[in-house]
């Protein structure tokens, strides 16, 4: 009978013991990281688009991109961006993309990665006839902080062109890009 109350004891000090130790240590560890609530970002962005299965335009470019962003919290922000991408050719396609996207950003100190989803307005050019469409995109990237201030990143976004029956494009967009941006406090 005394080991079965020795044994009881045990079981009921070792989890009190290990929910002690865990609070001990959460309350001495650092906060949690800042990488962008309460913070603006600005962003430039160069890097490849493509139009992957086109046989009517071209399918290989440059793209080159601005952003703009607000944290709306620990993980949450929203971001507008404006690009345009050039696809060389004897006929160039000239294509101008402005948006609004929300970001997940899964903050891990200094390196970051980023999910996200857009709304977008397309506009193209190609022998002087222009074409508005509007798509829908999806956003894998990351985020590496140099500092408090700046950061660089990569990004890939694949906008599905949702209006591409009456449009020159093809349904599909890709557009991968390195970044750098700067965060500004604002409080």
């Amino acid at each position: 009978m005394g080991r079965n109350r020795r044994a009881r004891a045990l079981a009921v000090r070792r989890p009190l013991w290990i929910l002690g130790s865990l609070a001990a240590l959460l309350a001495v560890l650092p906060p949690t990281a800042r990488a962008y609530e309460d913070q603006a970002t600005f962003g430039v962005a160069v890097g490849y688009a493509g139009v992957p299965g086109s046989n009517t335009v071209p399918r290989n470019g440059v793209d080159v991109a601005l952003s703009a962003g607000v944290g709306l919290g620990d993980a949450w922000s929203i971001q507008g961006l404006v690009g345009y991408s050039v696809f060389p050719s004897a006929s160039a396609l000239h294509l101008g993309m402005a948006g609004i996207e929300t970001v997940y950003a899964l903050d891990i100190v200094r390196f970051v990665p980023l999910l996200g989803a857009g709304l977008d307005g397309l506009l193209s050019v190609r022998e002087r006839q222009t074409r508005g469409d509007f798509a829908l995109h999806f956003l894998v990237g990351f985020d590496y902080l140099i500092n408090p201030r700046w950061l660089v990143g990569a990004d890939v976004r694949g906008y599905w062109v949702t209006t591409h029956a009456q449009s020159p494009l093809d349904p599909f967009v890709i557009t991968a890009a390195a970044r750098v941006g700067v965060r500004f406090d604002l409080r």
